[in-house]
Order: C-alpha cells, then sequence, then structure tokens
C-alpha cells in the first residue's frame, strides 16, 4: 500500500484508496459479527426478523429515492478541479446537497405509505409501526453522499474511511448497551439510527476541515444544471441503476417476510448479511476505481484507459475466483459463529447468496468504467436488465423454494449482470 501510494498510475492510486476504504471496513466487518450476534442471540428468531425487516424496508427506500451524488460530484468536479474552478465546484457540492435533502424528504413521505400498507400484513402493532417509521426517518435524513463525493475527490480517502468506521463502532457500543439494558427492537433501531447520525456528522466535519469554501454560500447554487448539461441525466440514471441493484436485493428479504413470515425473513437476512461482508470489497474496489476511471476517461489515451480496465479486471476476477474457493471452506463456520444453532439452516442461503457476491466482485470495474467514460445509459439497460431476470426467477422459484429460491434468483442476477457488462465494457475500450 505503500508503493502504491508513491506511484503515479492511475491504477496505483486506485489500490491506494482501495487500500484506505478496505482499512476501514475492515474495522466494520469485525465489529459488525459481534453486533449482529447479539442482535441474533439476544432478539430471538421473531424479533430478528423484525428487525431485519425494518433494515431491509428503510434501505431499499433509500436505494430507491436517494441519489448517487457522490458519483455526480466525482464526475463532473474532476475537470472543475484540474481547472481550479473553486466557485463552481462549491455550486456543484451545494447543489447535489440539496438533491440528497429533497430526496431525504421524499423517502420519509414514501417510507410511511409503505409501513401503513404492510403493518397489518406483518401484524405489527402501533408502537412498532411508529418506531420503524422514525428509524427510516433517520436513515432517508442523515445524508453523507455529497460529502463522501468531495472527500473521494479530492483524494481524501483516509478521512473517508476514518468517518466510514463511526457506523460500526456506534452500532458495536449501542447493541452492547441495548443487550446490557435488556434486549429489544426498539433498542437496536435506536443503535443503527444513532450511527447513521453519528456517521453524517464526521463526514461533513471532515468536508469542513480540508474544504470549507465548497459548502458556504448557496449563491448561484440552481443554475448548476445549466452550468453542466446532461448532469441531471446523470443523476436519474445512476440513481435508477443503483437503485435496481441494491433495492431488488433489499425487497427481496421483504418478500421473503411477507411470504414466509419473519423468522425465514431474519433467517434470509442474515445470510445475506453475512455474504455483504465478502461485498464490501466489490463496493469499496468500485468506490476506489471509479474517480481514476473518470479522470483516464476525460484526459488520458485509450492506451492508459485500456491499460486500467486490464490491471483492474485481473484483480477483481482473481478476488472473485478466491471468494468461491473461501465461502465453502469458511462460511458455515461464521454462519455458527454469528448466528449460533438456530440457524444453521440458513448455510445453504449463505453458500448461494456468497457466490452471487463473488461474480459481483468479478465484474466490479465495469460499471464504474461505464459511468466514468460518460456510458451511463448503457450501464442503466444493463443494470435493468439484470434485476429483470433476478425478478422473474424470484417469482418462478420462491413460490416451491421459499428463501433458498430468493438466494438463487439473486445468483441468477448476477451471472446475468456479469454476461452483459464484460462485453460492454471491452467494447466502449476499444471505441
Amino acid at each position: 500500500m505503500a508503493e502504491a501510494g508513491k506511484a503515479a498510475t492511475p491504477f496505483a492510486r486506485a489500490l491506494r484508496n482501495v487500500g484506505w476504504l478496505l482499512t476501514g471496513k475492515g474495522v466494520g466487518a469485525v465489529l459488525s459479527l459481534v453486533y449482529l450476534g447479539l442482535a441474533t442471540r439476544t432478539l430471538g428468531l421473531t424479533g430478528f426478523g423484525q428487525f431485519m425487516l425494518i433494515l431491509s424496508i428503510g434501505q431499499a427506500v433509500a436505494a430507491i429515492v436517494l441519489f448517487q451524488s457522490w458519483q455526480i460530484v466525482v464526475r463532473y468536479g474532476v475537470p472543475l478541479q484540474a481547472a481550479g474552478d473553486d466557485a463552481a465546484l462549491g455550486r456543484l457540492v451545494r447543489f447535489c446537497t440539496l438533491l440528497d435533502v429533497g430526496a431525504g424528504a421524499v423517502g420519509c413521505g414514501l417510507v410511511a405509505v409503505v409501513l401503513l400498507i404492510l403493518d397489518a400484513r406483518l401484524g405489527w402493532d402501533d408502537a412498532m409501526t411508529r418506531d420503524a417509521t422514525l428509524f427510516c426517518a433517520v436513515l432517508m435524513l442523515s445524508v453523507r453522499s455529497s460529502a463522501t463525493g468531495v472527500l473521494r475527490l479530492l483524494d481524501r480517502y483516509r478521512l473517508g474511511a476514518i468517518a466510514e468506521s463511526v457506523t460500526p463502532i456506534t452500532r458495536f457500543v449501542g447493541a452492547t448497551a441495548v443487550v446490557a439494558a435488556g434486549a429489544s427492537v426498539r433498542g437496536f433501531l435506536i443503535a443503527w439510527a444513532a450511527g447513521e447520525v453519528l456517521t453524517a456528522i464526521v463526514h461533513w466535519r471532515s468536508v469542513l476541515r480540508v474544504a470549507p469554501q465548497l459548502v458556504r454560500g448557496w449563491a448561484g447554487t440552481l443554475r448548476v444544471p445549466s452550468e453542466h448539461p446532461g448532469l441531471l441525466r446523470f443523476a436519474v440514471l445512476t440513481n435508477v441503476s443503483a437503485t435496481l441493484n441494491a433495492a431488488s436485493k433489499q425487497m427481496v428479504v421483504v418478500l421473503v417476510g411477507l411470504v414466509t413470515g419473519p423468522a425465514a425473513a431474519g433467517a434470509y437476512r442474515l445470510a445475506f448479511q453475512l455474504s455483504q461482508a465478502l461485498a464490501q470489497i466489490a463496493e469499496m474496489f468500485s468506490r476506489g476505481v471509479f474517480p481514476e476511471f473518470s479522470r483516464v476517461g476525460g484526459t488520458a489515451t485509450r492506451d492508459d484507459l485500456a491499460r486500467l480496465f486490464r490491471q483492474s479486471t485481473r484483480l477483481t476476477v482473481a478476488v472473485g475466483a478466491i471468494i468461491c474457493l473461501a465461502v465453502p471452506l469458511l462460511g458455515e463456520s461464521a454462519l455458527h459463529l454469528v448466528g449460533g444453532r438456530a440457524y444453521a439452516g440458513a448455510w445453504p442461503l449463505v453458500l448461494v447468496l456468497s457466490l452471487a457476491v463473488a461474480i459481483d466482485v468479478m465484474g466490479v470495474s465495469f460499471e464504474p468504467m461505464l459511468i466514468g467514460t460518460g456510458r451511463e445509459g448503457t450501464a442503466f439497460a444493463i443494470r435493468l436488465a439484470a434485476v429483470a431476470v433476478l425478478g422473474i426467477a424470484a417469482t418462478v422459484l420462491m413460490p416451491d423454494m421459499g428463501a433458498l429460491g430468493a438466494a438463487i434468483a439473486t445468483l441468477g442476477g448476477s451471472i446475468a449482470a456479469l454476461v452483459l457488462l464484460w462485453p460492454a465494457a471491452a467494447r466502449a475500450v476499444r471505441r
């Protein structure tokens, strides 16, 4: 990592950035085993299922309404940063912040409607529905995506890693306190909400520390779309693409709960959560390499872009292959460590969902390459097709196979995305 930090190549910078991101997520991965274990062992099957359903509903709605504004800041901020135009960059950051806040407000209204519709079907009382609504509102309004974009644009990944580590640390401390006081779904929701709020505060404090001029004053903010033709299209397409990817997987958890009950949803969510510990590798590499694709795509030659594409693809395919080999050896032990014997039946779910993550890791550089080089429409169309495969497979498999059918459908969606993204990215490099 130290050598990568000294090097000047785009791939070396991407590795350095990923190193900082994984440092923060490494802390979270270790602590998540503890606080998830506390939740599963103290809430019981039904209580943990209710807690996970609330999380899934909130995260699904957040994925639908919240913009990927960090990508907007990076994509349109790179040329402004190169030109030294801090005034225009500040307007861009503030406009993205307004997008975040407005989308969060819309999300609060949407989640209230969703919970009112679902509470009777899920068998919740008024107190549970109220707690779920308040938690989801905090989730929507703890906006930090624009701040994350600023830190990545300025290569302050170390500060971003520190800010991200606030979430698992707060959850760990909160979960420990909740268990000591008497475990309850409400207590865990409060602990998770505190993590979201504190993480947002630390992100924005970091921005104020390194670039205070970018968040002061609001003059000219609303003219940003006219200054950057195509920005609104980019914002909508990247938001919908991310929504299709994230919300579809969260909605599968909700569907499992609706079809098979909260206990099965809890088992599926635990398996999903364990697989997502591996998915952090893909997410961190995507976040680390996207700014480099944006820079190379705008200023370098085709050979530079092709070199970065080859290097990143070789790395991610190798990591995905390692995951495929490691999960059958270590996954069952991790499940028993976190969930105990009560969740032993979730092992097939862990295996299938982890294989889906391995496929996602193999193709993780393709979508950032398409978006970073101005081909967000292609990335959106491919993501739409992959989600269609997931939805059709879940509809066919879940009635007979339940949660396992949902996991297989997720694997099918991941395979479809890889099969479509790889040749599209290769064609984009050649052109």
